[in-house]
């Protein structure tokens, strides 16, 4: 076999062992929502504390027995000031207007499970997002994230250890999105999962440097 040969034979054989690491790493994701039952909230400035809306049988989830429930709450005190959480259409849309700097919340209550059998970190995708809004994920009520503040139009990835109480995942009961943000502001987001990011594997890795180590000997030694 001359080099050429053995280059492509190790090059398609890295590839395919790539592809398999990934496919493992993907294989048990588990769907939060992906915000295609619709549901909307709106709070005004002009009414005391937040207004909410509960869905009690949520569809477009993998968690069992789910529920979803939006708490909006408008700042400032005219009713002209607003703030609204819409979903439907495999999309989720938080917004404020000209006038309120409100917050928007997202709860799912559901059955228990482990949700490190599926994934090591959450995953939002975002569609679009005005810079400026923060976001906040709580697990079980009491295991936080840390407010996060959007940057630009990138997906939002947490790994579980980054939170307060990371065995809060191993027996998950509640979820939780929190989001603030300045006046005027909108948000756009197509799915919430969970998802094993692996940069390079090491397995990965070595086949790499032996690809190479493979490759240099070839070019240097004739092969017979």
């Amino acid at each position: 076999m001359n080099a050429k040969h053995l280059q492509k034979h190790l090059a398609t054989l890295l590839l395919s062992a790539g592809l398999a690491l990934s496919g493992q790493s993907q294989a048990n994701t588990l769907t939060i929502d992906d915000f295609s039952h619709s549901q909307s909230v709106m709070d005004d400035g002009g009414s005391t504390g937040s207004t909410s809306d509960t869905v009690s049988a949520l569809t477009g989830t993998d968690l069992s027995n789910a529920s979803r429930t939006f708490i909006a709450e408008a700042s400032g005190d005219r009713f002209a000031n607003t703030t609204e959480i819409v979903s439907g259409d495999n999309q989720l849309i938080i917004s404020n207007d000209g006038r309120s700097a409100g917050s928007a919340s997202i709860l799912w209550n559901f059955d228990a499970l482990d949700l490190t059998a599926h994934g090591n970190a959450i995953q939002l995708e975002v569609l679009a997002i005005d810079l400026g809004v923060n976001v906040e994920m709580v697990a079980n009520g009491s295991s936080s994230s840390g407010i996060k503040t959007f940057t630009g139009n990138n997906n939002y990835l947490v790994s579980f250890s980054d939170f307060t109480n990371p065995a809060a995942f191993a027996n998950l009961h509640s979820f939780r999105l929190n989001f603030t943000g300045p006046e005027k502001r909108d948000g756009q987001f197509r799915l919430l999962t969970t998802t094993t990011p692996v940069p390079v594997p090491a397995a990965f890795g070595l086949m790499s440097s032996a690809l190479l180590g493979f490759i240099a000997t070839a070019r240097r030694k004739p092969l017979s």
